[in-house]
């Protein structure tokens, strides 16, 4: 009982000097164990770096090794006796190094250099001896703590440095698969070519895919596995009327006018579901403004046909009103001189005398030269009758008649 009384009162004393000594701060530095199996010696480290510190005291390694199992209880460090009943402090250490990596100082009384190797080889950090100036017990502990949390900064710093380089690559490779489809699709003339690159497409992002596009009252559906069965054509058909983006369980649909996307795997990764929805819906809006194109090209093309069947038939017209317009020259040269011979031949008839034949012989043949001096004009309109064929018909190395030429 004596024993007893005295170590109490040496505690005592220790305890009212280390208080007045240090005195509480306002904001801890950090969370500390505290195991030792001497209540002695565990509230004198405790009242020792109480004045910086949150500290837990634990009496043996069981205890230490049960607490670390709780969830939400982030220690800074652990200071840790060697002679301890049940588990010592080095099994202890070694077990607590399988899964935590916290800075381990270890408290003992011997101060052979077999023990501080053993020590060191079983995972912890540092060594004091028992018993222990509070001053320098406190600087170790306060320099362990911030080099910890110093490492632990750089080990977040560095693992954020490596998400941002890796996000910004597969923001590049993002980018490049965007790009290689509005590249590989612009000249898409119909729709189910669409659909396909499309589909094509989402694989790159490593997720599986339907793809809707509709147009004049059909549809062109496509799976992985290829056309599409009734039930999933149906499946994507209502799935059309859901909004521009609707999520539900594993998969997402991002729709459009004419562009329906359905992902049946989304990732269970938040993060990694953001990106995906972001990409598809870019992915599925370029989709959506391809699709109108290939409509205003089919119009285009439809309006050029017909154009081309007006010109064909506009040329033939021009053709045959020249070929009348030749024919008619001819004829009326040959209607004219039949004429003059008709009449020189009734002037015997006519009883006509010589200056009265001369007369009208002039006088027939100068009508018939104006009226054939018209038709010389027939030659500027030959002209403009081959300049007005020629812009209509094609030109040399035209497209096949397939193709519009227009």
């Amino acid at each position: 009982m004596r024993v007893l009384f005295l170590d109490n009162l040496i505690l005592k004393i220790i305890i009212r000097q280390v208080s007045i000594m240090n005195p509480k701060n306002s904001k801890p530095l950090g969370h500390l164990l505290v195991v030792d199996d001497n209540l002695f010696t565990g509230e004198s480290m405790r009242q020792a770096l109480a004045a910086q510190f949150n500290v837990t005291l634990l009496d043996s390694g069981e205890a230490c090794l049960a607490y670390l199992k709780q969830p939400e209880t982030p220690v800074d460090l652990i200071l840790l006796d060697i002679e301890m009943d049940g588990i010592d402090g080095l099994e202890t250490c070694r077990r607590l190094r399988q899964s935590h990596h916290m800075p381990i100082m270890f408290v003992s009384g011997h101060d052979e250099l077999s023990t501080r190797l053993e020590a060191f080889d079983s995972g912890g950090d540092d060594f004091i001896v028992k018993p222990f100036d509070p001053d320098i017990l406190r600087r170790k502990v306060q320099r362990m703590v911030e080099v910890h949390a110093q490492q632990h900064a750089l080990h977040s710093e560095k693992a954020s440095l490596h998400d941002m380089a890796m996000d910004f690559m597969k923001n590049i490779g993002d980018t490049g698969v965007l790009l290689n489809f509005m590249r590989s699709s612009l000249g898409l003339t119909d729709y189910p070519s669409l659909a396909q690159r499309l589909l094509e497409t989402t694989a790159n992002y490593g997720i599986r895919c339907h793809i809707q596009i509709r147009y004049d009252g059909a549809n062109c559906t496509l799976t992985p596995n290829g056309p599409a069965s009734p039930l999933e054509v149906s499946v994507l058909e209502q799935s059309a009327t859901m909004g521009r983006i609707f999520q539900f369980s594993r998969r997402m649909v991002v729709n459009y006018d004419m562009v329906s996307v359905l992902i049946l795997d989304l990732p269970q990764d938040e993060n990694e579901v953001g990106r995906l929805r972001d990409n598809i819906a870019i992915l599925a809006e370029s989709a959506e403004a391809i699709a109108e194109t290939i409509i205003m090209r089919t119009e285009s093309s439809k309006r050029a046909e017909a154009l081309q069947h007006a010109s064909g038939e506009t040329a033939e017209a021009v053709e045959t009103l020249r070929e009348l317009y030749r024919n008619q020259q001819v004829d009326t040269r040959i209607s004219l001189q039949g004429m003059i011979d008709d009449v020189e031949r009734a002037y015997i008839s006519l009883g006509l005398t010589e200056s009265q034949e001369s007369a009208v012989s002039n006088m027939l043949h100068s009508g018939t030269e104006r009226v054939l001096q018209l038709f010389d004009l027939g030659v500027e309109f030959d002209h403009r009758f081959s300049q007005i064929l020629n812009a209509l018909r094609p030109r040399s190395g035209a497209q096949p008649q397939s193709e519009v030429w227009l």
